[in-house]
């Protein structure tokens, strides 16, 4: 019995594909069935909706898992620019899937990766769905250009004030061009500062347009963008546009003399290279859940970075204080060397992890079950009615609707599928290597410190999931432990019980 996998992709919404999922994989059934009879069978249908030009695909990756496990003999695809539209990748992704004796076919291409002719024919293939992606991209990019050199919008998020009619293109929306001039004018004839206007306009009960209020990032894009003076930016260059202006030309430049201005004049206190802050994407503030980022400001000549809430700088909603960033990142590292060397802290967490994850696996499985015998009473309906399409004893048109209807039941049951799947390969965890651990953390704070920016804060994610801050001396760190509430406290809070024990402060 040859064990077959499917993998299908779109790039998009599946209803502008020429061939959704749904046609490609009932191609490959068709396929499958012709070349093997009733000699095969299907181990699994796999899915993207994503580009081709990475393989970082849940699909490809779970594909490769289940290919390292001997789970199927085949992997069975519409065409080969599905699997990936880069030769180097595509090559890297069959070799890896012979050497683990899978066999690559295509239903609609030449080629089988069991010989050497078919490898051959599959790196052709290869060159010809880049060059096909490359020139559309390319054709893409020289349209625009000159839709941009011609005075026409070449595309994009529709800039606020704005809005696209089906007979005029881009029109103003007054409704919004209310909100831009204002802050023109606050700007240059009221001398208000960003953080200033986002409180006036979020005080009279202006949102932008998704409903949240203005924050500075949004009101100074506003006062550079040189849309609203009838031209748009493209590529790094001006153009002039055929849209109607919002504001003067004369208070678009006054306001943008005034930026330059105060941003030679501005204080000690910006927002910096978040590659200097380890921490950066994984803290938040706990008072209003918002992300915090990296600050620095100078004392006494010196530079020091801060952890600041975001909606703090924005919006001045939050009082949460600035945190130390050498204070809150030496805690952390220290705390890591403590909680990852004590065995009997990781063998019990571990043992508990496992154990409840056993437990869960019967359940799993129950439900998958389910979820493929339901598969299959939905599939044999569909049969039927193909079955009564192609024989003439019923009208397509009587049963449309049916057909759609059970079309939309298979992919709800192959979705909840892919996600039980998805827990089933969570409940394997590795057990915990603790002389491996004491190698990466004997001299854990050296690393840290040799490393450049962007791998200390790689190496930190491995260790921490994320960071809560209460206050200026008070953080929540949860790290990546496989256990219940892997939750570890720095000073100031109450001390939990169970695995969490109290470190000092």
């Amino acid at each position: 019995m040859n064990k077959v996998a499917f993998y299908t992709r779109i790039s998009l919404n599946e209803e502008k594909q020429k061939f959704s999922l749904g046609a490609q994989k009932d191609r490959l059934e068709a396929f499958s069935t012709s070349q093997y009879g009733s000699d095969w069978e299907l181990f699994h249908a796999y899915r993207d909706t994503a580009s081709g030009t990475h393989l970082n695909r849940p699909g490809v990756q779970q594909i490769l898992a289940d290919a390292r496990s001997g789970a199927f003999d085949t992997l069975l695809v519409f065409r080969v620019d599905r699997l990936s539209r880069k030769v180097r990748e595509l090559a890297l992704l069959v070799d890896e899937l012979t050497q683990l004796g899978v066999t690559l076919r295509s239903i609609t291409e030449p080629f089988d990766t069991s010989n050497p002719a078919g490898k051959m024919m599959l790196q052709m293939l290869g060159v010809f769905a880049e060059f096909e992606h490359s020139t559309i991209i390319q054709r893409t990019k020289a349209g625009m250009q000159k839709k941009a050199e011609l005075g026409s919008w070449p595309g994009g998020p529709i800039p606020f004030g704005y809005k696209y009619g089906q007979e005029n293109g881009l029109e103003v929306d007054e409704d919004e061009a209310v909100i831009v001039r204002r802050i023109f004018a606050l700007y240059v004839e009221g001398k208000e500062g960003s953080s200033a206007i986002c409180d006036i306009l979020n005080a009279a009960g202006y949102r932008k347009r998704n409903g949240k209020k203005f924050d500075r990032k949004a009101v100074l894009f506003i006062l550079r963008n040189p849309f609203y003076i009838g031209k748009f930016r493209w590529q790094k260059q001006v153009y002039d546009g055929e849209h109607d202006s919002i504001v003067t030309v004369e208070a678009f430049t006054r306001a943008n003399e005034i930026l330059k201005k105060r941003s030679a004049d501005s204080p000690g206190t910006w927002l910096h290279n978040q590659d200097e802050h380890l921490l950066s994407g994984i803290i938040r503030c706990s008072r209003c859940n918002t992300k915090m980022v990296g600050v620095s400001c100078r004392k006494k000549g010196n530079k020091v970075n801060y952890y600041a809430c975001r909606k703090r700088l924005d919006t001045k909603e939050c009082d949460q204080r600035y945190v130390r960033a050498d204070w809150l990142e030496s805690k952390i590292m220290t705390e890591v060397q403590t909680i990852f060397r004590n065995e009997e802290l990781l063998a019990e967490i571990w043992h508990k992890a496992k154990t409840k994850l056993t437990e869960e696996s019967p359940n799993i499985e129950t439900e998958l079950q389910h979820m493929e015998a339901s598969q299959r009473t939905v599939q044999t309906k569909l049969d039927r009615y193909f079955l009564a399409f192609e024989t003439g004893t019923m009208e397509p048109s009587v049963c449309n609707a049916r057909v759609q209807e059970l079309r939309t039941q298979l992919k709800q049951l192959e979705a909840q599928q892919e996600a039980l799947e998805a827990r089933r390969e969570a409940l394997d965890i590795p057990a915990i290597k603790q002389d491996f651990i004491d190698q990466i953390l004997t001299n854990l704070q050296g690393v840290v410190d040799a490393v450049p920016g962007a791998q200390k804060k790689h190496l930190l994610r491995l260790l921490v999931k994320k960071v809560l801050i209460q206050d200026r001396r008070t953080a929540e760190i949860w790290y990546r432990l496989p256990q219940e509430s892997p939750v570890r406290i720095l000073s100031g809070l109450v001390p939990r019980t169970g695995l969490e024990p109290v470190l000092p402060a």
